[in-house]
């Protein structure tokens, strides 16, 4: 938590009014007798058949940067891992349709004006619009397991938010935070945290994502 500190205090000229936010829905669990210690060294492993490995790459420094900001102890070698962590991002869309209001105007006078729009009556026509979901999976292993199946499976992490956008680059980071805001925890039902633009753990990664 020291260095999301650092950042806010850096950070802490912002602009009045207010600051886009998203709502990210947070699940997690973990095994009765899990104790995570900080010092425990952490490797996150990446698909290398991933459709997409620039971002798959990008994910893990994202996710390394959180883990140090909070205190854990990532490493670059697997050889030096006491626990695996994998994730696996993606996006579901979903036609959706709902009702906006639309005034009807009368054309005609009012007071002593002739020609003049005024509002007669409303009335809610329908219209179609896309939802983007945007998901991300964590899971964590004791190192000595075989990161593929469910032994030694010690934690599971999951995290939704929905927007209007397909791009799941921006909505990782927010995904991101709060799956590692609960890691090693169980938060035994969805949880719904609201994250803003500005939050220091959000800046951090934007500012210090890179791609290895």
């Amino acid at each position: 938590m020291v260095r999301f500190m650092l950042i806010s205090v850096a950070l802490a000229v912002v602009a009045a009014g207010c600051t886009p936010a998203y709502r990210v829905h947070v699940n997690t669990y973990a095994e009765p007798d899990l104790t995570l210690s900080q010092a425990a060294s952490i490797y996150v492993l990446t698909d290398p058949n991933s459709a997409n490995p620039i971002l798959r790459r990008q994910i893990v420094s994202k996710m390394t940067q959180l883990l140090e900001g909070y205190g854990y102890n990532p490493v670059d070698k697997v050889e030096a891992a006491d626990y695996l962590l994998t994730f696996t991002a993606g996006i579901d869309s979903e036609r959706v349709v709902d009702y906006m209001p639309l005034h009807m105007p009368y054309y005609g006078f009012y007071g002593r004006r002739f020609g003049g729009w005024r509002f007669g009556y409303t009335t809610y026509v329908p219209y179609a619009d896309t939802v983007y979901t945007h998901w991300l999976r964590m899971r964590l292993y004791v190192a000595e397991a075989d990161a593929g199946g469910d032994e030694g499976l010690v934690w599971l992490g999951e995290a939704v938010t929905g927007t209007g956008s397909p791009e799941l680059r921006e909505a990782v980071d927010y995904l991101l935070v709060g799956c590692i805001e609960h890691f090693g925890q169980d938060t035994r039902e969805w949880v719904t945290m609201k994250i803003a633009e500005d939050d220091p753990r959000i800046l951090g990664v934007v500012m210090g994502g890179s791609v290895e």
